[in-house]
């Protein structure tokens, strides 16, 4: 079946590419801004901020140099190559790529849907607990 295969190759690629937190979160700073780039500086700051629960202007030191040397070496390279993002590692800019609203719809449908799924599995927890 060559139509499910050129499918399921770019569709485990795509859940690859956004299994850590880090890339959930430039996806969706990158489809809410108004910006067409963003600097990776800018991208850092509110990941740690985000991470740390600290307003973006008291991002900075450790928090920001660790989630700017993981975007930098790690998340934004992956989510290039699956055409989320356009990255420029000399200018350390980020833009939307081709795929990147697919990714946010891809994050948009499924983070209600384990929500739900998890609090279901805590309800039911809670309850053999109560009886046990």
């Amino acid at each position: 079946m060559i139509g499910a295969k050129s499918f399921e190759d770019p569709l485990s690629e795509m859940y690859h590419a956004l299994r850590a937190p880090r890339r959930r979160t430039v996806v969706s700073i990158l489809s809410d801004s108004d910006e067409a780039t963003i600097t990776v500086r800018s991208l850092a700051r509110e990941i740690a901020a985000d991470e740390h629960s600290i307003p973006v202007t008291a991002a900075s030191g450790e928090p920001y140099r660790n989630a700017y040397n993981a975007l930098s070496q790690t998340h934004l390279p992956t989510l290039s190559s699956t055409g989320v993002i356009i990255y420029d590692p000399k200018r350390q800019k980020v833009s939307g790529g081709p795929n990147l609203a697919v990714a946010s719809i891809i994050i948009e449908i499924t983070r209600p849907t384990v929500t739900l799924l998890f609090d279901q599995l805590e309800e039911g927890m809670e309850e053999q607990t109560m009886t046990d």
